[in-house]
């Protein structure tokens, strides 16, 4: 699929299905952290558990005051807690609290139903395809201005949901 036209095809329906992802994220309202930076911190700490803010910017590919701010509210929620790591007392340790693992089942019932129209095999499958493109354009894209347009684009994204 190298012609010109087959990516221009390719490019459409990522944007058609993308825009039918998120009508359906919207109706998805028992869960309004999920599709959220914060929602995304929840999620991170979920795969691992009491790492720090920077490992989690990082991680999320967004900005130390971004992050900084949705631990921050995430905090006064109760979601998750703050304690200074042992091997350096000046890197705060980020970890989930109870109610941030029950949040956190609740947006996980609360997930999109498009992706049930594949079988598991496909939605492997799939993954595996957007793991292959992710990574290239990451790479492609890792440079530190590129890192600022896409907090700037999270961000706006963000902003605009609300």
């Amino acid at each position: 699929m190298s012609s010109h036209l087959s990516k221009h095809q390719l490019t459409e329906k990522f944007y058609e299905l993308t825009m039918l992802f998120n009508i359906e994220a919207r109706s998805k309202e028992d869960a309004p952290l999920a599709y959220q930076g914060q929602g995304n911190i929840l999620l991170a700490l979920e795969q691992e558990d009491g790492i720090s803010q920077k490992e989690l910017a990082q991680r999320l590919h967004i900005s130390a005051p971004s992050t900084t701010e949705f631990v921050s509210k995430l905090v006064k929620k109760g979601l998750v807690e703050k304690t200074k790591s042992p091997k350096d007392g000046r890197v705060s340790l980020i970890s989930l609290t109870d109610e941030g693992r029950a949040n956190l089942k609740q947006m996980n019932q609360a997930e999109l139903d498009g992706w049930d129209y594949l079988t598991d095999e496909q939605q492997l499958e799939l993954n595996n395809l957007m793991e292959v493109m992710i990574a290239g354009m990451d790479k492609q894209y890792s440079g530190s201005d590129h890192q600022r347009s896409i907090s700037e684009i999270k961000r706006d994204y963000m902003n605009n949901k609300k």
